[in-house]
């Protein structure tokens, strides 16, 4: 697959003989048809990275634009769940033979140079899930306006919960649902800041959630 810039006429578009031209992400690209089909049976290995990649792909399906923030400043040509495909890929999975399954805390939803918070709690007391960290701002890399990006799952259910969006200095946020009390249950928790301007983000922290009862 080609760039191209212009065709004699202007961008080129559609399909031509063996060629297709398109445009994504105000790129101009170029690519030619498939010559043929293999019909020879996928390998062992083929299939199970098809089987890691569909995983990670579906997880990382509902909070697309989550990473579209986490990953900004890499999604000038990419969208932000590809780059963070591309980016978990080769160390959130646990694999058993053919089984695979995601390694939760190994997870990231984000990549950028500021600073995260240092001394993440979480804990549930009922129905309301309490997060806690180091509110101080002192130093580089970090502000008080910095906003918390907040990630729950459900993993017994598979849903992804809001936690709302508090600011650095506050040093808390709560979660009420009654989804806390239900039996089984499976929580998982990040956490992630994004400065005021939205251009700098830290990376990710996975927040084990202390409750006996789990």
């Amino acid at each position: 697959m080609g760039t191209i810039k212009e065709g004699i006429n202007g961008p080129f578009r559609g399909k031509a003989g063996s060629v297709i031209g398109s445009n994504w992400r105000k790129v101009n690209y170029i690519k030619g048809l498939p010559q043929f089909k293999n019909k020879r049976a996928a390998s062992a290995d083929q299939l199970l990275e098809r089987r890691k990649f569909a995983l990670l792909n579906r997880f990382f399906d509902p909070i697309s634009t989550v990473l579209e923030i986490g990953f900004k400043q890499f999604t000038s040509r990419a969208t932000g769940r590809n780059v963070a495909i591309s980016y978990n890929y080769d160390h959130v999975f646990l694999i058993d033979g053919a089984h695979v399954t995601l390694d939760f805390p190994a997870l990231q939803f984000s990549h950028g140079s500021l600073f995260t918070a240092g001394d993440e709690q979480a804990q549930v007391n009922g129905d309301v899930l309490y997060i806690t960290w180091d509110p101080e701002t002192y130093g580089m890399g970090r502000s008080m306006d910095d906003k918390a990006h907040i990630v729950l799952y459900e993993e017994t259910r598979g849903i992804f919960y809001s936690v709302g969006r508090p600011l650095r200095h506050e040093g808390a946020a709560q979660f009420m649902n009654n989804v806390l009390t239900l039996r089984p249950l499976k929580l998982h928790l990040w956490l992630f800041f994004v400065d005021r301007a939205g251009k700098q983000v830290s990376r990710t922290v996975y927040i084990p959630i202390e409750n006996p009862e789990f």
